[in-house]
């Protein structure tokens, strides 16, 4: 395969991983199958989930990102054209899919992303559009095969020392191929879709970690955080007047606290636990100008939960997790502490908000910081978009008022 070349895209070398040694035409390295697969032991994602979490978090990295999945069936012609996508090998349906998860997993995550390099390929320069909705070319990675072209590799490892990140700064992502600048060493075989983190020190890089395409969906979820995950067993699911929702143990004894909008009108309600023992709970009020609800069960034998100090720690930007009954988890970050909402009840409270929308069936549950304390009580609102929270101080105040007058 000869690339022809096209013309400049842009004034400045962008990096872009673009190489593939020697097969970029499918059957060689770029195809996942290059003879140097698995020289450098790939980070288990059970293992160092959290600490590639806290990683992607803190930014600083240089993420090369080797292109989705692509059509095999349909090779690059032998001679490419970098403008003519119809000459050169695209991705598939499935491809154009993992691309956009990836996106939405950085998204979820609040993953600082600066730069964003694509290689001249259409694969690559559509990962990076399908992912991050922007990106800039980088004219030469494709010079690194079949055979690597030594004083292009020479610039772009200049380039790379020049402007990849530092500890705090915003990512850069290269969207290319599955061979790139040595600079990132040690090198590994990437599979399509497949990303490595490159940590930088002085003018040294390391390898920080592997992250396959599936594994965005995963990072920062229950399986990755323990603490989290045994929050759902202080959580039930309800079926109110007011729809399916959620209620969780709080520190006073036998109460639960919800959504005021899910029991409007109710007298008692059944709970059902996480091991899938129905309850009957004792509705003994709700305060509709907060949207908060309390209820009495007996022997519940869920345990309690806690604020501590995590909402006086909170900022926007940290991490938060909405809990829903039967383990129902979603990730992402406060994007503020005190957003003006109307909730269903048609008061008006300052929540927090998050920028994910909480799983179905959550209303009535917490929102946690990753210590799993109590930020507050998700929320149905109006007119908003985005999942909201009643800050867990006002939360309380409802609900001990309640307790008092039940």
């Amino acid at each position: 395969m000869t690339p022809r070349r096209a013309a400049p895209l842009a004034a400045v070398l962008l990096l872009a991983v673009a190489a593939c040694t020697g097969g970029d035409a499918g059957t060689g390295s770029d195809a996942g199958t290059g003879s140097d697969a698995g020289t450098t032991e790939r980070p288990a994602a059970t293992r160092t989930g959290e600490d590639l979490l806290a990683r992607l978090r803190d930014g600083g990295l240089t993420i090369v990102i080797r292109h989705a999945a692509t059509d095999h069936s349909r090779p690059d012609a032998p001679t490419v054209d970098l403008d003519d996508c119809g000459t050169q090998r695209n991705l598939s349906a499935e491809g154009r899919a993992d691309a956009q998860a990836i996106g939405a997993g950085i998204r979820r995550l609040a993953v600082p992303i600066g730069e964003v390099w694509a290689s001249p390929y259409c694969r690559s320069k559509d990962t990076a559009e399908l992912a991050f909705g922007r990106f800039e070319v980088v004219p030469g990675l494709e010079r690194l095969y079949p055979e690597r072209d030594e004083r292009a590799e020479q610039r772009l490892n200049r380039l790379i020392e020049r402007q990849a990140p530092r500890a705090g700064e915003p990512h850069l992502v290269i969207a290319g191929h599955g061979v790139y600048p040595g600079v990132l060493a040690p090198p590994v075989t990437l599979g399509e879709g497949e990303a490595a983190l490159y940590a930088r020190t002085g003018d040294e890089f390391t390898l920080a970690g592997r992250i396959k395409p599936e594994d965005w969906a995963t990072l920062g979820t229950a399986a990755g955080n323990q603490r989290v995950a045994r929050v759902a067993d202080s959580v039930v699911s309800l079926n109110g007047p007011g729809g399916a929702g959620s209620a969780f143990r709080v520190a006073v004894p036998g109460i639960l606290v919800t959504s005021a909008h899910l029991v409007a009108g109710a007298r008692e309600i059944t709970v059902v636990r996480p091991d899938g023992t129905p309850l009957t709970a004792r509705v003994l009020g709700s305060d509709p100008s907060v949207g908060v609800a309390a209820l009495r069960v007996n022997d519940s034998g869920l345990p309690p939960l806690h604020s501590g100090s995590g909402l006086a720690q909170a900022r926007p930007q940290d991490r938060a997790y909405a809990v829903g009954a039967s383990g129902a988890l979603m990730a992402g970050s406060i994007r503020a502490l005190k957003q003006p909402v109307t909730v269903a009840g048609g008061g008006q409270v300052a929540a927090i908000r998050i920028d994910t929308d909480p799983p179905a069936g959550s209303a009535g549950g917490p929102l946690v910081d990753e210590s799993g304390y109590v930020l507050g009580v998700l929320t149905a609102t109006t007119g908003t978009d985005g999942g909201f929270a009643i800050p867990v101080d006002v939360a309380r105040a409802a609900a001990l008022e309640i307790v008092r007058e039940g």
